[in-house]
């Protein structure tokens, strides 16, 4: 039994939040810090009350070595079975709260460091910057304290524990607490120390706090900075200590005059005594204010100056100066509405789980921002404060969420009294920890936990220690509708996964006094985001509506080694995790491993800075920031005649304001010959940024400048070569195809009958299931006529396709070539795979590319390139030619069939093809966002009726390719 607490069991009591655990405060540096991160030897055991007081001081023969920060259900165990357990909605252990799992695997962390003599005689701190679940702690075999929120740290006083020379450290971990019902996330549940620990020596007087408030005023461009100085004095003297205060800007001048401040120490009036704390005040007649797009910040250095005039201690903060505001139903900074280009982000790393690096979160950024992503809601839990560090300094708007989620308990322990503290802990602490943070725009009070008292008490408590943010909670929103529901804990309205006919009535109508800011949309699962830039007609056009958070960041795959020594990403369910949610932990823009997913070009395209359209007199150009120019980018044309460029240059542009757009006349002529006759704009960067290099593509836009009225006859003989009968190059002829490898959005592959809290989710796939679609020949389930003539220009094939089935996967045909054809060219839109209901970052062109490989986690329709008016095969001098007859093709040239595909329920158990699969459709399904968004539109889905598919193939020799 563990000593002192071992009687009362804390993680099983909701109401124990901490016991002895250090107050909340701003991140502090300047005190003497020693590192434990590194190797710990960690013992394992199979529930918290297994663990005998001598695995805190004995032997450590039995342990393991185990990396902190780390999660231990990422390692070997040397025997011991816990693995990575993913859920969505569900606890991963019966409940009700607070009932925990019998078997509860507890660890043991320990090792030993070493402190100086001088330690001794001031004050030593513990800092643990995160432990799943919760963690006790233990320094020479004594009680040093008890900690909830694994994602906020804890600190700890040891000074009476820790001994000179070597002291020992032991850090409880226990996987399941009552706590863990409110952290009930969708994503993977871990274990062990997953953030940094460290042990530091403070002085017996200290600073113990700094907190700031800064603002600027828009209006004629003044500021302020507020610099409070918490001091604590232990058992010393309180008499004569000063604080000595400066301000100072990004070129280290100084701003204003240094401040001298006494630290009040008289009780003479107890009852009006605000503590041990000074506040440094300056005003700034013309400040630099904080923005995403100018991150101006100046810095706060305190100096604890102690009765002889000896410094102390020095602490520097940095600051912005920046005015959030929410005002006649907009979100404003420093007086002008932002757009929330955003992300939801976790933390995650492919093979160190919730331990990520600084870098792993420079590297997330960086990727954001080179697609245009420029807010980050931090799903859903307070991050490391290094990543606050970088937004600061970067450029980035956040909303910073507590770490509260009590999904599976949605409605019930919001009103729970046992739950109260936890609610007002982990809130409080976060907003204690992050306040000084510019890049935080907004508080959220957590997610998708009911809404309750709780979530009032707690936002009672942020508008009054903060009032400079508004607060957030979807919770408020969906429980008590949009208008003014829950107007306590909300000051905007922020909806999930809204359909985009609701946001827009909502803005037309006016009704509340409340921008709408949607807190997850447009739902990344697998090929997905369809509809995204819908979204965005509607936002960039209707007050009231600022933008949204995407659903999520990054595919929380795991790699796990298999037993032939193979690797693979593997989602819920493949470590044996009972229950589980299966792939729906795999919803990302980018891979686990980073690498974006074709749907982040359509990300970066509506979030682009600046928009090029046709208008009278020539181009519309609108520049979307709120507080730059455009000086940074440099734009440039190309005059595109039937996929060919005919003349390109460089765009002239006056100076344009944020938030302004201008007319400018055409660069070009409108020629006369050619049908498709468009315009592409594209906007470079002008030099290196911290994202990307100069030249990195930031904003493209077509102008459509004619387009044929009737669709074109194609052409003969296009190029010299040596003419050859199709059929000789295929290896099987074109067959009817009705069916595609299900996506995600149209229903979960590995658990059909699944049907989520949408009862739409999944309604596609077990429709096309029941209608046989993947099993029967298409020919019996449509009427199809086909007719086959043949010239010296080629074989043309007409499929005339009546269906009484509606909502159709695709229809179309596919053939199959010889594997040598490994390069594709087409006329159509591109470069990157695109799809009806996502293809308007794809611009009309020749493009050519190597064929695609599936990108996703779990294989499923990919590689389409739509709106194709001719499509080549290539390998070498050999070309298979596809023409559209009477209409637009969609296309995808890959190695496995829509079967392959759909059997696989991952990549390494996908079977990739010798030969080339060529799908060839007249109409193709939207991709939507239905696994967890709204059903996809009927405009984009394939409806009971005739369809006619009309192309010609012609095969030549002796071309040499003429790359885009």
């Amino acid at each position: 039994m563990l000593p002192v607490i071992g009687e009362i069991e804390p993680w099983a009591m909701p109401a124990v939040t901490e016991l002895r655990r250090l107050p909340s405060h701003v991140p502090l540096v300047g005190f003497d810090r020693r590192s434990l991160d590194g190797t710990w030897q960690l013992e394992l055991f199979e529930r918290p009350d297994r663990v005998p007081a001598a695995a805190l001081t004995g032997d450590r023969r039995r342990a393991v070595a185990a990396p902190v920060p780390g999660n231990w259900t990422m390692q070997d165990l040397g025997g011991f079975c816990d693995v990575p357990h993913y859920t969505n909605v569900p606890m991963p252990f019966p409940g009700p709260p607070p009932r925990l799992p019998d078997r509860n695997p507890t660890g043991v962390y320990r090792r030993s460091f070493t402190v100086p003599a001088a330690w001794t005689r001031r004050r030593t701190v513990l800092h643990v910057g995160g432990a799943e679940s919760v963690h006790a702690v233990y320094v020479n075999g004594g009680f040093a304290g008890y900690g909830t929120d694994s994602r906020l740290p804890s600190e700890y006083d040891v000074s009476d524990l820790i001994e000179a020379g070597e002291n020992d450290v032991a850090v409880v971990v226990v996987r399941y607490s009552a706590q863990s019902y409110v952290e009930d996330q969708d994503h993977w549940w871990m274990a062990g120390l997953h953030r940094s620990v460290w042990v530091e020596s403070r002085p017996t007087v200290h600073i113990a706090d700094l907190p700031i408030v800064s603002d600027y005023d828009p209006a004629d461009g003044s500021g302020s900075v507020e610099a409070t100085v918490r001091v604590e004095f232990g058992d010393a003297p309180l008499e004569g200590w000063t604080a000595r205060v400066a301000l100072t800007d990004a070129a280290g001048k100084r701003v204003g005059r240094d401040q001298e401040l006494a630290v009040p120490h008289v009780f003479e009036a107890p009852y009006v005594f605000e503590g041990h704390r000074v506040t440094a005040r300056w005003q700034l007649r013309r400040a630099e204010p904080w923005t995403a797009e100018t991150p101006h910040r100046y810095t706060v250095t305190a100096e604890l100056v102690d009765p002889s005039g000896r410094v102390v201690q020095t602490e520097e903060q940095h600051v912005g100066l920046r005015r959030v505001e929410v005002r006649d139903r907009r979100l404003l900074v420093n007086g002008q509405p932002i757009w929330i280009f955003g992300v939801n982000r976790h933390d995650h790393h492919p093979d160190r789980g919730k331990a990520v690096t600084v870098d792993d979160m420079r590297a997330d950024l960086e990727l954001m921002r080179a697609h245009n992503i420029t807010a980050v809601r931090t799903s859903h839990y307070p991050n490391d404060s290094a990543f606050y560090d970088l937004c600061d300094e970067l450029g980035m708007y956040v909303v910073d969420e507590a770490n509260i989620e009590s999904h599976a308990y949605n409605t019930s322990l919001c009103h729970d009294p046992t739950y109260r503290a936890t609610w007002l802990e982990r809130g409080t602490r976060m907003v204690e920890r992050d306040r000084n943070h510019p890049s935080i725009i907004v508080w959220s009070l957590g997610n998708e936990s009911g809404y309750g008292p709780h979530h009032d008490a707690l936002a009672g408590w942020v508008r009054f220690v903060d009032p400079s943010r508004p607060v957030f909670y979807e919770g408020g929103t969906l429980h008590h509708g949009w208008v003014d529901g829950a107007a306590p804990a909300n000051d905007l309205v922020c909806p999930m996964y809204p359909e985009v006919e609701a946001i827009r009535r909502y803005g037309d109508a006016a009704a509340g006094q409340r921008p709408l800011v949607m807190s997850e949309y447009s739902h990344a699962m697998g090929n997905s985001n369809g509809g995204l830039a819908d979204y965005w007609d509607v936002i960039t056009t209707t007050p009231g509506l600022q933008g949204g958070f995407i659903w999520e960041w990054k595919d929380h795959g795991l790699r796990q080694r298999l037993a032939d020594g193979t690797t693979r990403l593997a989602y819920g369910g493949q470590f044996g995790d009972e229950p589980n949610d299966g792939n729906f932990v795999a919803d990302g823009l980018v891979s686990a491993d980073l690498e974006p997913h074709p749907a982040m070009r359509e990300v970066a395209w509506v979030h682009r800075p600046v928009t090029v359209e046709r208008a009278r007199g020539g181009l519309k150009v609108t520049n979307r920031r709120s507080f730059t120019g455009l000086r940074d980018l440099r734009a440039t044309w190309e005059l595109i005649v039937d996929g060919e460029v005919a003349e390109r240059g460089t765009l002239r542009m006056p100076q344009l304001a944020p938030r302004a757009g201008t007319v400018v006349a055409l660069p070009c002529a409108v020629p006369n010959e050619g049908h498709d006759v468009v315009l592409h704009v594209r906007w470079v960067t002008r030099r290196d940024n911290w994202f990307a290099p100069a030249g990195h593509l930031v904003a493209w836009d077509e102008c459509v400048l004619r387009r044929p009225r009737r669709w074109p006859r194609p052409p003969g003989r296009v190029m010299p070569s040596t003419v050859v009968d199709p059929s000789d190059l295929l290896v099987d002829q074109p067959r009817l195809n009705l069916w595609r490898a299900a996506t995600d959005n149209d229903g979960f592959k590995l658990r059909p009958n699944l049907v989520r809290r949408r009862a739409w989710a999944g309604r596609a796939l077990r429709g096309w299931l029941a209608a046989g679609l993947d099993r029967r020949p298409p020919d019996e389930l449509v009427d199809h006529d086909v007719s086959v003539s043949a010239d010296e220009h080629g074989t043309t094939y007409r499929h005339v396709v009546t269906a009484e089935i509606d909502d159709l996967p695709r229809v179309g045909v596919v053939l199959t070539l010889p594997g040598r054809f490994d390069r594709m060219r087409w006329f159509g839109r591109g470069p990157h795979e695109n799809y009806p209901d996502r293809n308007r970052a794809a611009m009309l062109g020749v493009w050519e590319a190597p064929l695609d490989e599936s990108p996703y986690l779990v294989p499923q329709e990919f590689g389409l390139r739509t709106d194709c008016r001719w499509f080549e095969l290539l390998a070498g001098d050999e070309v298979l030619r596809i023409d559209a007859i009477s209409g637009p093709l969609h296309v995808s040239a890959t190695h496995h069939l829509p079967a392959d595909l759909f059997d696989a329920p991952t990549a390494t158990e996908l079977r990739r093809r010798d030969e080339v699969v060529v799908c060839i459709d007249a109409a193709h399904r939207g991709v939507g966002t239905a696994s967890c968004g709204p059903d996809l539109p009927v405009r984009y889905r394939l409806g009971a009726g005739r369809y006619d598919v009309a192309y010609r193939l012609s095969a030549r020799a002796g071309v040499t390719p003429r790359p885009r």
